[in-house]
């Protein structure tokens, strides 16, 4: 038979001894729990780092793709100022002075950043820029973007081309006087313009036999030449260009241009043959006498249907029966004119006053803009 107090220690011993193994047991549990969860922590934490250190860059990034943004304006690169500083990075010893690289430019805020921007330059290459953006915020970032500043030529071409309705039938630098016989000048309209000069004195103009029908004389319309107010747009040299490629076309002519020394105009215009016609109502006609060329005399019933333009003094005699239906531009004073010629404003005929002048070309210059191959650093 067994003793009971034998029978009670050992079941005492076994229970404490279950106990140590559950102690055992719980501890080495809490251990792995508290291990495995200081790794999970650890994870957070380093995924949390490489979120902020993400959004630092990217907010780096913007910065600097705001900056060059702002510097493709040409206007705002050619107003930046520059002043000495050795802090830049490797290569650069000028920066952007804070006057003219704005702060709207070089102090952004992106997301929850900080950003801070600054321009540089070596003053040996100032050509190539560097945009160097820092992010500030719960990680830090720096962002370097060089660029080169270029330029090239931009050319557009446009139409041009001149309404003989708005030009008065007589447009004069400077006087008119001597005038006899019995001229005539029909203005485009009742009462407008029949006369145009650059002149601001009433007493240089003597319209003497000149009749106005009605018309009205504008004293200092323009200033210049007779040439640029009524061919703002178009040189001389276009204009004699143009008239040598129309040579060679079969479609109707309507600038011809005679220069100091000419072998076209005996055939074309001088002398003037009785009855001779140039242009017509529906192909209306430059004829320009540039400087040399004199100032032929239009007579013989003569008729043109255009513009007339003289440089040298129109001082002779004769224009004896012309017509001519459009304007007749001198870039002299007028000191003789005589006989019966007629200046009638182009609206008073039918047809197309518009004719097709040389295309106006306008050239500028453009900057460009471009990122340096293997420059963009991060970091």
């Amino acid at each position: 038979m067994r003793n009971p107090i034998m029978i009670s220690v050992s079941k005492a011993q076994q229970g404490m001894a279950t106990l140590t193994m559950s102690l055992v047991v719980l501890f080495l549990t809490s251990l792995m729990v508290f291990y495995t969860s200081s790794g999970m922590l650890f994870e957070i934490k380093t995924g949390n780092n490489q979120l902020y250190q993400s959004k630092a860059l990217e907010a780096a990034r913007g910065g600097v793709e705001h900056s060059m943004a702002w510097l493709v304006n040409s206007s705002n690169t050619s107003s930046l100022a520059w002043t000495a500083d050795a802090t830049g990075p490797s290569g650069t010893n000028q920066k952007a002075t804070a006057a003219s690289f704005p702060s709207s430019v070089s102090s952004q805020t992106i997301g929850s950043y900080a950003v801070a921007v600054s321009l540089w330059r070596n003053s040996a290459t100032p050509t190539i820029l560097e945009v160097s953006a820092v992010a500030s915020g719960d990680a830090n970032a720096t962002i370097r973007q060089r660029i080169r500043l270029g330029t090239t030529t931009v050319t557009t071409t446009t139409p041009n081309s001149l309404n003989i309705a708005t030009v008065a039938p007589i447009v004069i630098k400077g006087g008119l006087s001597g005038i006899t016989g019995t001229p005539d000048v029909y203005p485009n309209t009742a009462g407008g313009a029949a006369i145009v000069t650059s002149s601001t004195n009433s007493s240089e103009i003597d319209t003497g036999h000149l009749n106005l029908h009605g018309g009205t004389i504008s004293y200092g319309a323009f200033t210049g030449t007779a040439w640029d107010y009524i061919f703002p747009n178009t040189t001389k040299a276009q204009m004699k260009a143009e008239s040598e490629k129309q040579k060679l076309l079969s479609d109707p002519r309507t600038i011809f241009y005679y220069p100091g020394s000419y072998t076209e105009m005996p055939w074309e215009i001088s002398p003037w043959s009785s009855n001779k016609i140039v242009g017509s109502s529906n192909n209306a006609v430059v004829i320009i006498f540039d400087e040399g060329a004199g100032c032929p005399k239009i007579n013989g019933n003569v008729t043109i249907y255009g513009v007339v333009y003289y440089y040298d003094d129109c001082n002779q005699n004769g224009w004896g029966g012309a017509t001519i239906y459009g304007s007749m531009i001198a870039d002299r004073p007028i000191t003789k004119l005589t006989a019966n010629t007629d200046f009638i404003g182009w609206s008073v005929n039918s047809g197309t006053g518009t004719i097709t002048l040389p295309p106006i070309t306008t050239t500028t210059t453009a900057q460009t803009f471009a990122k340096l191959a293997a420059s963009w650093r991060d970091f």
